[in-house]
């Protein structure tokens, strides 16, 4: 978030832990990966109006995590 230059980027990162500790079984569960998603885009839409640039960042998050799992 800081490397996004996102306003409140510490308080945004937070907001974010919090949701993937409400979804534990993202990674094996579909519907627990959309709603992660989901509420992800939301927290930073929250942050920025400029929908591409959630779009790209909710991505660029989500393949950040799948490579790092596969390490």
């Amino acid at each position: 978030m800081l490397d996004a230059k996102i306003e409140n980027a510490e308080e945004l990162s937070r907001k974010i832990r919090k949701t993937f500790a409400e979804f534990p079984n993202w990674k094996k569960s579909e519907n627990s990966l959309r709603e992660l998603r989901k509420k992800v885009t939301f927290a930073i839409f929250g942050e920025t109006d400029d929908l591409d640039r959630v779009t790209a960042m909710v991505e660029e998050l989500f393949m950040l995590l799948e490579k790092a799992d596969k390490i």
